[in-house]
């Protein structure tokens, strides 16, 4: 026979564990996922990363591995606002951290910056030279410069390393440079 004094405690117990752990599973997660980022990623603050998570990405530099979330400083990620800081705090919970896909930015960023212009057009060798000197205007490193035709616009393509924090608005400064040395 059932002793029902017995188990009626003892299931009141498992369902009120089970009720508690599906309550407390993210935070539980959270914590443990944070401990996961400071030992493997050596998480630093400044740091850069990219969370790649639908329908959108959320880029940003670390200010802090909390235990239950990570606060990044966002980072606009696009042509509109290629790694331009833009003020906002963004708190991510650990437990997205470990479930999503992270890119983690190292102390380089090799970039791009295109410039667009009519042809038949000025002397090849000078447009590279100029994109060449319109990179080192801004102090950064020039990794290789270019020629490609695009519909009949001649587009010039300069690649360049930088650093994620001097990375604000790097390709608008190589632009001017580079259109001021084409002339009017």
């Amino acid at each position: 026979m059932i002793d029902w004094t017995t188990l009626v405690p003892i299931l009141a117990l498992v369902f009120s564990a089970l009720g508690v752990s599906v309550v407390l599973k993210d935070y539980i997660a959270s914590v443990i996922a944070g401990i996961v980022i400071r030992v493997t990623w050596h998480a630093r603050s400044g740091r850069r990363i990219k969370i790649l998570i639908a329908p959108s990405a959320i880029k940003g530099d670390i200010v802090q591995v909390g235990a239950l979330s990570t606060a990044l400083m966002e980072v606009g990620d696009g042509e509109r606002l290629p790694s331009v800081l833009t003020g906002r705090m963004v708190k991510v919970p650990n437990f997205i951290l470990i479930n999503s896909p992270v890119l983690v930015y190292g102390d380089k960023i090799i970039d791009e910056v295109v410039a667009y212009l009519s042809w038949p057009g000025p002397n090849l060798d000078n447009v590279m030279s100029d994109m060449r000197s319109a990179i080192r205007d801004q102090e950064l490193k020039t990794i290789e410069v270019g020629l490609y035709q695009k519909d009949n616009m001649l587009a010039v393509h300069g690649i360049y390393e930088a650093k994620p924090k001097t990375m604000t608005d790097e390709r608008s400064g190589i632009l001017k440079s580079f259109l001021s040395k084409q002339g009017p």
